[in-house]
């Protein structure tokens, strides 16, 4: 008696079956693996841009501070066009209201012989 090995049209389906799920399975696992790949390589070119962006030879400002004695006709207007610049105030009135906060005044009004801290930028560093 021969043997003949023959599958019924159910086992066949079932086979199909099977074969397709992992066909799909393999395909989801390359898909996660190329976006994974992907979202890294997105993620290390943006840090790489940000990094390079901030390396840049940009002119680097200090802020600092002086002490004045206010002589006879200084308005804080005079101060402002003397210190303030455009590059790190909008205006001289925001440079003026920064002066009248650190000094504690009520006003704009400063009296010759009081002294005064301003603030200025400098790109020299001074240590």
């Amino acid at each position: 008696m021969s043997r003949t090995a023959y599958i019924t049209e159910r086992e066949r389906k079932n086979y199909q079956r099977k074969v397709r799920r992992q066909r799909e399975i393999h395909r989801i696992f390359i898909l996660a693996g190329i976006t994974f790949v992907l979202v890294l390589a997105f993620t290390l070119s943006y840090h790489a841009l940000l990094a390079h962006a901030n390396t840049g030879l940009q002119d680097i400002s200090y802020k600092y501070y002086t002490s004045i004695q206010i002589q006879p006709g200084d308005t804080l207007w005079e101060l402002a066009d003397r210190y303030a610049d455009s590059e790190h105030y909008d205006s001289h009135a925001q440079y003026m209201e920064e002066v009248i906060r650190m000094n504690h005044l009520s006003g704009e009004r400063v009296y010759a012989g009081d002294y005064l801290i301003l603030p200025y930028y400098s790109d020299e560093f001074i240590q």
